[in-house]
Parts: C-alpha cells; structure tokens; sequence
C-alpha cells in the first residue's frame, strides 16, 4: 500500500513531472539539469564535478566469449570504451576514492531503445582509472535517457556519497599484488 504525498499545507501533491526533476530545454539547461541532479544523488552536497560528453552515447555490449570460455570486450566496445576515458581525462588529475555517487543524464539522437542500464555501465567501466579507482566505489547511481535529435551527448555528474557501505579502502583492495597459483 502506497502512502500519499502531501502538501505543507497538508492538500495532496502534485505529481513530479519529467520538467520539474530535469528541465525541457537545449544545451543552455545542461548545468541546471547537473545540479539538480546532484542534489538528487546527495542530498545538501556542495562540491560535484560535471562534465558533459558530446557525441552519441555509446550503450555497453554484452560480453563475447572464445572457445575456451573466457569473456572478453568486443572491438567496438573497447574502441569506445577508451574514446570515453580520454574524454574523462582532463576533468580529472586522479582517480578519486572513497564513496562516490555518479548520475548520468544521456541525450540520444533518436527513439532506438537502448537499455540505460548499459549506457551507465559504459560510463562507469569507462571511468574505472581516471575518474575512480574503480566502479565498486559507485553507491548511488541515476541514469536518464532524453531525446535531442540536435545534440546527442552525455551529462555526467559525479559526486561524494555517503552510506553503510565504505569504500574508503578500495584503493588498497583494488592495487594489491595478485596471489600466486598453487602448483
């Protein structure tokens, strides 16, 4: 059983509309749209890095298998996978570390369907190096997909998040020698 929203006056509330959470508009709207985003993701957050990637975003492949059963990335994947972390690069000096929260808000250049979830995998496995240590740190995500036939592109925000799951040592997990196999 659902509980309804109310007013401070105590009446019910309006509904959110898509324009309340994320502005209707062109590329003028992009910061606005980054800093509701990041209150979303961190409630009373001050300090959020945006960065908005221009081009049509690139949705994560499912991964291939050889013959003898290990994964591996498609070409294409790859290719683009990288083409995503060079755009990463200069926003960030170093990975960051501890818990972070990442919203993504990707304007396609048409109504194909992509599955979101695979846009936001590509941006995290993208970042994974440059923006974080690596994408375990992620504690919230949102991602949304818009039209702008125009101007296809990517806003990424990306901020600190807290929660019950530390990540702070993420960066001694993910930098440990491997173990040496028995044998």
């Amino acid at each position: 059983m659902s509980i309804p929203e109310q007013r401070a006056d105590g009446g019910p509330a309006a509904a959110p509309t898509a324009a309340s959470l994320l502005p209707a508009g062109g590329r003028e709207l992009d910061r606005e749209r980054a800093r509701r985003l990041a209150a979303v993701l961190a409630p009373g957050v001050v300090e959020y890095k945006v960065l908005v990637i221009d081009g049509v975003p690139h949705s994560k492949e499912r991964p291939r298998f050889n013959k003898d059963g290990r994964a591996y990335k498609s070409p294409t994947d790859e290719a683009a996978e990288q083409r995503t972390a060079w755009k990463l690069r200069p926003a960030f000096r170093q990975p960051l570390t501890g818990n972070l929260a990442v919203g993504c808000v990707f304007f396609r250049p048409n109504r194909q369907w992509i599955d979101k979830d695979n846009l936001v995998k590509h941006v995290l496995d993208a970042g994974n190096g440059i923006a974080w240590v690596d994408d375990v740190q992620i504690t919230a995500e949102y991602g949304v997909v818009e039209l702008d036939v125009e101007h296809p592109r990517t806003i990424l925000v990306v901020t600190r998040h807290v929660s019950s799951m530390d990540r702070s040592d993420v960066v001694a997990k993910v930098h440990r020698p491997p173990r040496k196999r028995k044998g």
